[in-house]
């Protein structure tokens, strides 16, 4: 893509040297958290077994926040078990990240291997993984950790070859939906900047195609596709002592919750560390797009996510009318999500800086380790775990899911109390996104409200807010709101006794106990849960955009695996 400027032969490294850096990074991060048990913390929930159901796929009344990724989890942990998918996807995100970086600098030409390892480190090890991995994103952040390999790809399908590997990564990217946004964007970038084949877009349909399960299942619900106005301001990036938002999202942090922000950030250290990398990667840059102008989609792609970060902070009144009036728009109200272009900028910039630098200073060796190793002293919270812990799911869990699953009444469940988020003791207190919902095998009205900074954000499923506020009337008017449940298909209700709260009975009178642990009791509500009924063309698109989306992966799968058949000998 551009010219040599490798070091000089003293400097270089053997030829596997390269690929063992991110193995070491990923080592650093994780080593503490491949202890037996799970790692759950806000939106990274994994369970023993996490049951295959329709609403997986997206035919539920709720938007898919998860979908895909809880199906590729529901079908992997039977073979493996979700204890060790969480281990696997605690080590993939750092070590593919970093592979990929790798992957990527050899395609661009920009430096010799030792160069290289600096752009490794910064794409590994930097505040966007920190908060992002410490907020539980860890579908997304797999898809960061594909979006290298997205663009090696797409470079080659520019020249013709490598259509399958660029699909196999678009599917990386595309487990969420915010990483299909990006993947599509940045590859769209390189396959239509000037100088493309025609002939060779075709695979760009084919990472539309890739995201069809959450874009039909989001879409087709246009009911429950907006979002509380609030929410823009709530999930707004933040200052993180920085100076303001722009340089904390240009230092690539600036998440919205403060409790996930690394203590070392904005101390004197890292804050002159982080703007010596930025300015460092802006010189790099320049060197860069003088080589090769190709450059300029991935800065295009860096600009667009700047100012989704910066939408919820320059314009929040504009941003909130568009969310609450364009269905899908909310998915862009956490802003700071989508840096990953940047992040991807900077750290090719901080080794084309590195390389250009080397060419005219002494000690060459030594200036580029320190150059590798500054990202780790800007940030050396990430290591060891960079704050996720190791919990286990208490012992009583296991019992109510097997009385749950062999109950013969029908009828979905909900968590009591019926909130979001739990910050329970098995946990250390660390707040985690429900695991009930994935936990226990019947289906679930999860709750979808949101409480940011205090306010209560609306949730966008239908069913929810009536059960929300069947039981809310209950505890203002003293309400049966047995009736409502019924009506919603509830049929259960789970108890979290470490949570608190009033007890079910309290308010839903009509209940039946039928187990009881140290943490978990589960009730029968009294009565006949009504059939939720999904429409059957909403069943039907859903169910096509999933086969869709597997035909091309299977279709790419099969042509990057390198199939050899045996020549069979002449009788």
């Amino acid at each position: 893509m551009a010219g040599d400027t490798r070091l000089a032969p003293h400097t270089r490294l053997v030829p596997w040297a390269p690929w063992c850096w991110p193995v070491v990074l990923t080592v650093l991060i994780t080593a503490p958290l491949l202890a037996p048990g799970y790692v759950v913390g806000y939106d990274m929930v994994f369970v023993p077994d996490l049951t295959l159901r329709p609403d997986l796929f997206g035919v539920t009344t709720a938007l898919p926040r998860a979908v895909p990724s809880d199906l590729v989890v529901a079908l992997l942990d039977e073979v493996a078990g979700g204890q060790f998918l969480n281990k696997l996807v605690l080590v993939l995100i750092p070590l593919l990240a970093g592979l990929g970086m790798t992957a990527l600098w050899r395609e661009l030409r920009l430096g010799g291997p030792l160069v290289g390892a600096a752009a490794v480190t910064l794409y590994v090890w930097n505040p966007y993984v920190a908060e992002r991995l410490r907020l539980g994103a860890w579908a997304l952040m797999l898809g960061y950790a594909a979006l290298p390999w997205l663009v090696r790809a797409a470079l080659r399908v520019r020249r013709g070859e490598g259509w399958a590997g660029f699909l196999v990564a678009a599917a990386g990217c595309a487990l969420t939906a915010s990483g299909g946004l990006i993947g599509v964007l940045l590859a769209a970038l390189i396959l239509l900047w000037p100088g493309a084949n025609a002939r060779r877009l075709w695979p760009l349909a084919g990472a539309a195609a890739l995201n069809a399960p959450w874009l039909i299942a989001g879409l087709a619900r246009t009911t429950a596709a907006t979002t509380d106005p609030a929410s823009v301001r709530a999930f707004a990036a933040r200052d993180e002592g920085y100076g303001g938002v722009l340089p904390t999202l240009l230092t690539l942090g600036g998440v919205w919750n403060a409790g996930t922000v690394p203590s070392s950030r904005g101390d004197s250290v890292p804050l002159v560390l982080g703007f010596l990398i930025l300015l460092a990667a802006c010189v790099g840059l320049v060197s860069w797009w003088r080589q090769d102008r190709l450059a300029m989609a991935l800065v295009i792609a860096a600009a667009v996510a700047v100012v989704v970060g910066m939408a919820g902070v320059i314009a929040p009144n504009a941003f909130a009318q568009v969310v609450a009036h364009v269905p899908g728009t909310g998915l862009l109200r956490d802003g700071q999500r989508y840096l990953p272009p940047l992040v991807l900028l900077e750290s090719i910039g901080f080794g084309a800086a590195l390389a250009a630098l080397l060419q005219v200073v002494p000690l060459k060796r030594l200036v580029a380790v320190t150059a590798v190793l500054i990202p780790i002293a800007a940030l050396p919270g990430l290591a060891f775990g960079g704050g996720l812990k190791v919990s286990h799911y208490p012992a009583d869990w296991k019992q109510a899911r097997q009385v749950l699953a062999d109950a013969p009444q029908g009828g979905d469940f909900i968590p009591w109390p019926f909130e979001a988020y739990r910050a329970p003791t098995w946990n250390g207190r660390r707040p985690v996104l429900d695991p009930m919902e994935r936990y226990f095998t019947r289906q679930a009205v999860v709750p979808d409200e949101l409480i940011v900074g205090g306010r209560r954000l609306a949730g966008e499923d239908p069913r929810s807010a009536v059960v929300a506020e069947a039981l809310r009337a209950a505890v203002r008017n003293g309400t049966d709101p047995t009736a409502a449940l019924l009506q919603q298909g509830v049929g259960w209700i789970v108890v979290d006794i470490e949570a608190g709260g009033p007890p079910p009975r309290g308010l839903v009178p009509q209940l039946t106990k039928v187990f009881s642990g140290p943490t978990v009791a589960v009730y029968r509500v009294n009565g006949e849960p009504s059939p939720q009924h999904v429409q059957p063309w909403f069943v039907v698109a859903v169910l096509a955009a999933w086969a869709l989306a597997a035909g091309v992966l299977i279709a790419a799968a099969i042509t990057v695996v390198p199939w050899r058949r045996r020549a069979h000998s002449r009788i």
